[in-house]
Parts: structure tokens; C-alpha cells; sequence
């Protein structure tokens, strides 16, 4: 189970998606897609089986990976929420991608 400690502050967390993308050339929708099925995996570690699943979703990157993490759930075949918070104009990028 992961504890509270942090593997790397936001600022180091947009170095490494820096260097991902434009160094090694993995698509920021790649690195999205990656992160949802890792939540979803450890969503399903923690609860093998879900009955409903709601997902907050806001206007940045985090919110792409949560619709991603949506679309597995719905595929899944388990029931899933999604609730947009924000403004929905300002999705952009990877994140409208994954909308």
C-alpha cells in the first residue's frame, strides 16, 4: 500500500514528463494513458471489484489521466461517474485528448 511520502515534488514530476516527451519522444498521451492504468491497477489491488466508480476530473493533465482511468473502468464493465470540474474551455493538450 503506498504511504504518504512523496517520490517527487510537482516541480521534479515536470522535469522527468519534460525529459519523457522531448528527449526520449514518448507522447505525453502515452505517458497519460500509463498513469491511468496504473491507478486503475491499484484501484482494482485495493478493491477487486468495484460496483461504481466516480471520477473527478479537472482542467489539467491529472484530469486526462482521470478520463482515461474512466474509460478503463467503463470498459470493465463497471459502472463509472465522471464529474468535470472547472472549465471545461480549458482543457487542452493531452487532456482534451483524453476527454
Amino acid at each position: 500500500m503506498l504511504g504518504t511520502e512523496k517520490l517527487y515534488t510537482a516541480e521534479q514530476t515536470r522535469a522527468l514528463d519534460h525529459c519523457a516527451i522531448h528527449d526520449h519522444g514518448i507522447p505525453g498521451i502515452t505517458l497519460m494513458s500509463r498513469a491511468a492504468n496504473a491507478a486503475f491497477d491499484y484501484l482494482l489491488e485495493t478493491w477487486p471489484e468495484p460496483g461504481k466508480l466516480q471520477v473527478l476530473c479537472g482542467t489539467g493533465n491529472n484530469g486526462g489521466d482521470g478520463f482515461l482511468m474512466a474509460d478503463l473502468a467503463h470498459k470493465r464493465g463497471i459502472e463509472v461517474t465522471v464529474l468535470q470540474l472547472g472549465d471545461a474551455d480549458k482543457i487542452g493538450g493531452d487532456a482534451l485528448l483524453a476527454r
